[in-house]
């Protein structure tokens, strides 16, 4: 009898063991299909689906006949992905499709298009046992600041704002724009699109932010939204890479890697915003600095007027995909990328009864463990109504310290405090990545 995807994935459920599920995926890694749906849900660079299950449940699906999954996912494919149908009409569209299916079906095709199988299983597990399965986008990340790896800096160097937004990419090629996060999924901005098809061809890095809202969190949730404020979106762009370059960081090939020197991108993006001037579009704020004094100072007076923090950059360093020892994240307070894996009920008596109490979290090593609360009244009331959609987000917490209580084989954060959802990312902090950050906010803070 042939097992079905809904099958597999309680397999997969049976233990939350990272060898049991490899076990899993090993005993089915001649199934064609299982890869198929695997990549169509976590695969973000080759599928694009331009909607999410909240918004597809708002339209009330036709059924006109059975059909099955692999079906469904022809037709996702073929008219979702090539955007042959979007909007409305393509809502409409998967509705229908999830009509059709049998319940099991209906669920699974619910979490390819949500992004989760809820299987407990990322990336980078899937690609130990599909070898290059899951498409890691480009990506060149910072390293944290320590004594050790300021050594990596060499003088003059640049230090910029650290954006309080959303990390986008634009992308121009020959009049095509095109937008896509961290995660590699892809956004429509018609405004920026509209500015940028007469940019020089390239890729544009930056942040997202709202003009007018200071509140990270709040101006992410509106850009986020399903009516984002388009008119005032503004990207604040921080880099600027050939077309030829950025494929050449993305075939990670040794022998040909790019060259181009950061002063020199940093360079030409001042002068191509300078002969395209847009009131959405904008140059990160920098500050040339002589030593790492300078720098530092440049930080502090940035974060006392409310920023986040800034980045340390070296003039010589070249674009890569991966983490750049060239650039380095400088601020003072403890962040750290989380998921959420359930909420403690609130307590009874309390204005908590009915209600969640708390938000519990880990990182996906399993290392890091804990839970937050605090919320304001606005935040509690949706925390409750959407656990279910909630549940497996990346979340950001901030805190002061780590700590490890006897008997225990995890990580807690001392005094962790809820920052905001993050849809840009999908993949938590490591241990050693938070131990990192912990002691750059000691060294910056004697």
């Amino acid at each position: 009898m042939t097992v079905t995807i809904h099958q597999i994935l309680n397999e997969l459920n049976e233990s939350n063991s990272t060898n049991h599920k490899i076990a899993v995926l090993k005993k089915y890694q001649d199934d064609k299909f299982l890869q198929r749906v695997l990549k169509m849900t976590y695969d973000q660079v080759a599928f694009t689906y331009g909607m999410s299950i909240e918004q597809i449940d708002k339209f009330p699906g036709n059924k006109s006949g059975s059909s099955n999954l692999a079906y469904a996912l022809d037709k996702v494919q073929e008219k979702i992905c090539t955007r042959e149908i979007t909007g409305h009409a393509g809502l409409q569209y998967v509705a229908d499709l999830l009509a059709d299916l049998s319940d099991d079906d209906y669920t699974v095709l619910k979490k390819i298009i949500n992004r989760d199988l809820r299987i407990n299983a990322g990336k980078t597990l899937i690609n130990k046992v599909f070898p290059g399965l899951i498409t890691k986008p480009v990506y060149m990340r910072c390293d944290v600041y320590s004594s050790k790896t300021a050594k990596n800096i060499a003088f003059p160097a640049i230090v910029q704002l650290k954006a309080d937004g959303t990390y986008r990419e634009i992308t121009v090629d020959s009049g095509k724009v095109s937008a896509r996060s961290r995660s590699g999924e892809d956004y429509e901005y018609p405004v920026l699109f509209e500015a940028f098809k007469d940019y020089t061809d390239g890729v544009y890095v930056g942040e997202l932010t709202v003009r007018g809202v200071a509140d990270r969190a709040k101006g992410n949730g509106m850009i986020n939204s399903d009516e984002p404020p388009h008119d005032d979106i503004i990207i604040q762009l921080w880099d600027y890479i050939t077309l030829e370059e950025y494929t050449k960081a993305g075939l990670k090939d040794k022998k040909n890697q790019c060259h181009t020197k950061y002063t020199k991108r940093w360079n030409t993006l001042g002068v191509i915003l300078n002969d395209n001037s847009n009131e959405n579009i904008e140059l990160i704020p920098a500050i040339y600095v002589n030593t790492l004094k300078e720098a530092l100072e440049a930080t502090s007076t940035w974060m006392n007027q409310g920023y986040e923090g800034a980045i340390l950059k070296d003039l010589n360093a070249v674009f890569k995909d991966g983490t750049s020892k060239q650039q380095l994240k400088l601020k003072l307070k403890i962040d750290a990328e989380v998921r959420i894996t359930g909420f403690t009920e609130g307590t009874k008596g309390t204005k908590r009864e009915g209600k969640i109490g708390a938000i519990e979290f880990a990182n996906d090593e399993g290392t890091i463990k804990g839970r937050t609360s605090g919320f304001s009244d606005d935040l509690l009331d949706y925390f409750t109504a959407n656990k279910e959609s909630l549940l497996r987000k990346i979340m950001t917490v901030q805190f002061n310290d780590l700590t490890k209580a006897e008997g225990n084989d995890y990580y807690a954060l001392s005094h962790p405090r809820y920052i905001e959802i993050r849809n840009d990312k999908d993949e938590t902090d490591t241990l050693e990545k938070v131990f990192k950050l912990r002691e750059m906010a000691m060294e910056l803070g004697e």
